[in-house]
């Protein structure tokens, strides 16, 4: 079905995605996606250090860390008109772990149907979304030697395109362990389901060390997938403690090749040897009348050469 062929030409070119001799045999690759502006900004080295709702993507052992509420709302502004919409909330529930939930939702409007011969058929529309039920919970905690976080995520995709819709469960599973202060490790499997739905699956091996007083993070990780070659992902984040814990970042992960666009948004940003690298800022902010709730707001973004820059705005809310 040529509709098949265009709603892959539209989501190919996501920078999850690789050149390789198994590029397109996969499905689900927006689950790939970032959902949050701090996970754009860091890439896959946030698994060590990622809290709250966020960690329904990254790495659900970072639910063993949770100790306050949380509710959280992202909009992704990708380019080629995509558009993601991510919401989510966690529950602290003391001893027995946490819970935490999201809805992910990606569309690109109208695409121009056509048949087998080219002719004009009329417009579809299409979209991906996922719900997402998430549980972690820390199992071993300094006095018995060192942290150990664990946590799975139960997942269910949808993909619709005209009048058919597929949909499938998939399996996220995740640790966090801290052997020594300052030193996290982490290790994530994602998209682990059926062999009909086929998904590209990804384990993640990631560290990162808190340096200065816990106000400097640098973090890489290794990613393997099924559906590309091996990624090596890079960042590092300062917060700044004199200005409630607001935060600037930066990132790099390896990519394949990419054109350069005298469009692009940015000049600066119009080469495609630009690819890879993520930047991101946040801060947070406490109502004078609501001393309880602590607002966060993240921006991240990420150049791709020709195919444009996305831009990804989070808000939090933590009490």
């Amino acid at each position: 079905m040529t509709a098949w062929l265009i709603l892959l030409s539209t989501l190919r070119p996501l920078p999850s995605l690789a050149i390789t001799n198994n590029a397109g045999t996969k499905n689900g690759d927006f689950l790939n996606l970032a959902t949050d502006a701090r996970g754009v900004a860091l890439n896959d080295s946030v698994i060590t250090t990622v809290t709250g709702v966020d960690t329904l993507r990254w790495n659900p052992a970072g639910l063993g860390a949770l100790d306050t509420k949380e509710v959280s709302g992202t909009h992704v502004e990708y380019y080629q008109g995509v558009q993601v919409e991510n919401v989510g909330f966690a529950y602290p529930m003391g001893d027995n772990g946490s819970l935490a939930v999201s809805g992910f939702y990606l569309s690109a409007g109208s695409l121009d149907g056509r048949d087998n011969f080219k002719n004009q058929t009329g417009d579809f529309k299409f979209y991906d979304a996922v719900g997402t039920l998430g549980y972690g919970r820390k199992i071993f905690t300094k006095n018995e030697g060192f942290d150990l976080s664990v946590g799975a995520n139960v997942k269910i995709v949808e993909e619709k395109i005209a009048e058919q819709s597929y949909q499938n469960p998939a399996f996220d599973l995740g640790l966090i362990a801290s052997p020594i202060d300052d030193l996290q490790l982490g290790l994530t499997a994602r998209n682990l389901a059926s062999s009909k739905a086929n998904f590209a699956r990804e384990f993640v091996a990631g560290t990162s060390y808190a340096f200065f007083n816990k106000t400097f993070f640098p973090a890489l990780a290794v990613n393997y997938s099924n559906n590309a070659p091996l990624r090596l992902s890079v960042s590092g984040e300062y917060k700044i403690q004199e200005m409630d814990g607001a935060a600037i970042r930066a990132g790099y992960r390896t990519h394949d090749s990419l054109d350069s666009s005298e469009d692009s948004q940015i000049k600066f940003l119009r080469s495609g040897g630009l690819a890879g690298l993520t930047f991101g800022a946040g801060f947070n902010y406490r109502p004078p009348v609501l001393q309880s709730l602590l607002l966060s707001f993240d921006y991240g973004m990420a150049p791709f050469g020709a195919l444009g820059i996305s831009h990804t705005v989070t808000v939090k809310g933590r009490w």
